[in-house]
């Protein structure tokens, strides 16, 4: 009987899950508990099997695509530097809290070139000169039928679809009637209303910031007529999904199969050493460097205790706060909090025994 009841329940929820997209928010970041945009967080969502990776793109001066939500790397890595005003290779000395440096988006390609992963991609300058310079490093690894382009901006979308129709786009929130042209519609809150329009009119709907898991099953339900979910969470989605084992009720114990992927990783003692297979078993990522040996993480260099941990959560301040613009306090951002506001904050770092909070991009202040 019990086997019956569960061919019954595999035939009537397999088919909506099965196309039902796991998009890994900055990678498997666990909202800090891993750097958003690093190896880690990317690997560990490839071993999950998401669909996509969601990447962020910033530019430097000398033309470099690097992954980077912020335009700033003062809240993930600690340093008051603006991307747009430096070169790849002056920011490659400064670590995030895995001990990883700013990737490229042409690294990002390269690792995972001989995986069947896909890259959603936001590029935060909708100008048509690095739109082109996207396109053309997309064309250049051959990736064309493994991109989903995603933009707040219209204009962007438009001069993606003009250059490159065949490339699939997602609006960002906004107006939700959307052109012939851009297949996805995402926003951060779920809206019936918009559910539905969408359906109706044969576009999918996605949905960012979802990382509990009841709202997870929730919107797995075909009534929702959500396609996807953005979360900093891919691993535990995909355990819902039951990818690897459909309806394994032992979640702790699940075992992903081993991803092809193509980089280095450094040691603890600073040697560096070549990885082309990854896995995740009982949530513990694991490299593979030579025949029948594998790494776990904690064999590598995964700290830097110069950068900030990724933390969030609200802060009320007990005084009037200057604002700085780096966790050091070095550099007086020009503003002043008010006493007894409260204030959301995305990391923290200790410093001559206080505490920095970051408010977001290039804005700290200490309790």
């Amino acid at each position: 009987m019990k086997k019956i009841i569960f061919v019954i329940f595999f035939i009537l929820v397999f088919p909506f899950t099965c196309g039902f997209l796991n998009i890994a928010h900055r990678g498997d970041n666990e909202q800090g508990k891993f750097a958003e945009h690093s190896w880690i967080a990317y690997d560990r969502a490839l071993c999950a099997q998401v669909d996509y990776l969601e990447l962020d793109l910033q530019k430097t001066t000398d033309n470099v695509l690097v992954v980077s939500h912020d335009d700033n790397l003062s809240r993930v890595f600690g340093i008051d530097k603006t991307i747009a005003n430096h070169s790849y290779q002056e920011l490659l000395s400064y670590k995030n809290q895995n001990g990883e440096s700013l990737h490229s988006l042409e690294d990002v390609f390269k690792r995972y070139q001989n995986s069947n992963v896909k890259f959603m991609i936001e590029p935060k300058d909708d100008s048509e000169e690095d739109i082109k310079l996207l396109l053309n490093l997309i064309r250049q690894y051959h990736l064309e039928n493994r991109v989903l382009l995603e933009s707040f901006s219209k204009s962007a979308l438009m001069k993606i679809s003009k250059i490159n129709p065949q490339i699939p786009t997602t609006q960002l929130a906004g107006e939700v009637n959307l052109p012939p042209s851009t297949q996805y519609y995402a926003n951060n809150f779920y809206s019936t209303k918009v559910a539905n329009y969408l359906s109706e009119h044969n576009k999918r709907y996605l949905l960012w910031g979802v990382n509990k898991k009841t709202q997870m099953k929730q919107y797995l339900q075909p009534g929702e007529n959500v396609s996807g979910l953005l979360t900093d969470y891919p691993v535990e989605l995909a355990k819902l999904l039951h990818k690897s084992d459909i309806f394994k009720r032992n979640y702790e114990a699940i075992s992903f199969p081993s991803k092809l992927i193509s980089g280095l990783m450094y040691l603890k003692n600073g040697s560096s050493v070549n990885v082309d297979q990854v896995k995740i078993k009982n949530n513990q990522l694991f490299y593979h460097v030579k025949p029948n040996i594998w790494l776990s993480d904690h064999d590598l260099k995964n700290s830097d205790h110069f950068a900030p941990k990724a933390q969030t959560g609200k802060i009320k301040l007990r005084k009037e706060a200057m604002v700085y613009t780096d966790p050091f306090f070095k550099k007086y951002a020009g503003k002043k909090l008010p006493k007894e506001s409260t204030w959301n904050y995305f990391a923290v770092k200790k410093v001559d025994g206080k505490t920095a909070y970051n408010l977001g991009g290039s804005q700290w202040v200490k309790q």
